[in-house]
């Protein structure tokens, strides 16, 4: 089983009776076809309710979203079957046509290409100026802007502007992120001219209009889109590059799962989302389909709240993580489709190996916690909520109850069913421990770091602090990659596995069950399928 996280697989299913077409698309290749490009369709959890880069939706916004932007740079494209994120020296021009550094890398001067929105506006300076302040001026969760604050830009001062096609990013304090973060779908570039068209006083940045409309100079536009339901994409004719075979894409909400799973198995749908883990080993079995993993550095954890007792004391966290049998997790859990967390970096990172991995070993637990006064044990209660782990947050759970009884703890689980009330609960500090997953938006070990264990980290919400990690993971941010920078992550890695913030578990990942005709997928560093690969044999 460990084997699957490793490779690209064949699957197949077996025969069954078809769903109704109408429902799933079943005209809109031909008609497509006929006009000389192909058709995608995909059947997804849920559709955004808005196409706006800074209404953040988690992986439905991952999943689409990255296909409209039009971003000044992006990653190269990596090759088939990599296994390893791509990392801040792989970054090419987009709608950039090159870029330069100052020699203390504090102005990144960009020029850009001659391309068009789909509105047939010709990109400017003033609409990466528009752009950039408008992220600036968000009034949802600014994630663009904090990527700005990760990457060190000077957010006071961010663009100055020479003419038409030349202007420069202001950086306060330089690092290995300043530029790899534009790749990010937050940081779209709008058409101004075309967005300033919809703007009115109360709303000069156009967030209705733009939550239901693109406006980019990226490869996909929107044709129609039903929010929450359905979105359709056409090619956008103007974009710079050349035409794709797949000039449409559908994608649905198809919320129930075994629904995804036969509309998968017809052969109704090109490309199913977010299946459980027990449909994918099923789907494994079936050579009309076939599964492929994104590469992206999702680790799911238990969580302590340090600020409440007994989890204030190291070793009790220490206990708590050696009485975790991860491979048993991984294997009953998540059906194979992971990997037991040997550290605190994804292994999808490529980083090097810890000096002391995590280990299921209840006899070092049970010496930990007579260290810290808890022969006996103790009570605790472990919170979750399937909308922010998955489904199988409530297997993951059980199990972990059962592990950690075998060493004297005694857990009490907590469904919190409304995902607010679960986010609102570990913010305000009022839960003792919970299961959570990391998202880092960029792929990057120094914005993980930043983001989920350095002091004050937007989602550091057990409250870690350590001068050490800070320390370590600023010197990674600064540092561009290399040996150098490798030696750092491995320090604070390891340093991390003897403090334990919290309790690494698996090693998630995330699969797309593919019609067998459908070829050209590679995995992007956002974690998405990029529909400008694919082609329809």
């Amino acid at each position: 089983m460990g084997m699957r996280s490793l490779r690209v697989r064949a699957v197949a299913v077996l025969a069954m009776a078809s769903l109704c077409l109408a429902a799933c698309g079943g005209n809109d290749e031909k008609g497509a076809d006929a006009g000389g490009g192909q058709t995608l369709t995909i059947a997804a959890p849920g559709v955004v309710s808005s196409l706006d880069s800074e209404r953040y939706q988690g992986f439905i916004s991952i999943d689409l979203l990255p296909n409209t932007a039009g971003t000044l740079v992006r990653f190269e494209k990596p090759a088939a079957g990599a296994t390893k994120l791509q990392t801040p020296e792989q970054i090419e021009p987009e709608l950039a046509e090159s870029w330069t550094l100052s020699e203390d890398r504090k102005q990144m001067s960009f020029k850009l290409r001659e391309t068009k929105s789909q509105f047939g506006n010709v990109i400017s300076s003033e609409d990466v100026k528009w752009s950039i302040e408008r992220m600036i001026s968000s009034k949802g969760v600014p994630i663009a802007k904090i990527l700005m604050g990760i990457g060190g830009w000077d957010t006071s001062n961010p663009i100055t502007v020479t003419d038409d096609k030349t202007f420069t990013i202001n950086v306060a304090k330089p690092n290995a992120v300043s530029v790899s973060i534009l790749s990010t779908f937050f940081m779209t570039i709008y058409d101004s001219v075309e967005a300033k068209k919809h703007a009115t006083p109360d709303d000069p940045y156009a967030y209705k209009w733009l939550g239901e409309n693109t406006a980019t100079f990226g490869p996909y536009q929107v044709k129609s889109f039903d929010p929450g339901k359905e979105v359709r994409l056409t090619f956008n004719k103007n974009y710079f590059r050349n035409a794709p075979k797949v000039t449409e894409v559908v994608v649905r909400a198809v919320a129930d799962t075994s629904n995804r799973l036969q509309l998968a198995q017809s052969g109704q749908v090109d490309i199913a989302t977010a299946m459980s883990f027990d449909q994918l080993s099923a789907l494994e079995k079936d050579a009309n389909v076939r599964l492929e993993r994104v590469l992206y550095p999702n680790i799911d954890t238990l969580v302590p709240n340090l600020k409440a007792k007994p989890f204030d004391d190291r070793r009790v966290r220490q206990a708590i993580a050696h009485a975790v049998d991860r491979k048993a997790i991984v294997e009953s859990a998540y059906q194979g489709f992971a990997a037991a967390s040997t550290d605190f970096i994804h292994n999808d990172f490529g980083a090097p190996a810890v000096d002391r991995p995590l280990t299921y070993d209840p006899d070092r637990a049970r010496r930990l916690l007579a260290e810290a006064g808890l022969a006996k044990g103790f009570s605790m209660e472990l919170a979750y909520n399937a909308a922010n782990v998955g489904a199988h947050s409530e297997q993951v759970a059980v199990l972990l109850r059962a592990q950690l009884a075998k060493v004297g703890i005694d857990v009490k689980l907590n469904n919190v069913a409304s995902g607010a009330d679960f986010d609102a609960a570990k913010r305000e500090g009022k839960l003792q421990s919970w299961l959570a997953t990391s998202t880092p938006l960029v792929p990057d070990p120094a914005y993980y770091l930043q983001v989920f264990y350095s002091t004050g980290g937007l989602t550091n919400l057990q409250k870690y602090s350590s001068p050490t990690v800070d320390d370590i993971s600023r010197k990674i941010l600064e540092t561009q990659p290399g040996a150098g920078r490798d030696a750092l992550v491995k320090q604070v890695n390891d340093f991390m596995v003897g403090d334990m913030p919290a309790i690494p578990l698996v090693d998630s990942q995330k699969y797309y069950v593919f019609k067998k005709n459908v070829i050209g997928f590679v995995s992007h560093s956002q974690g998405h399928v990029n529909y400008y690969d694919i082609t329809k044999s």
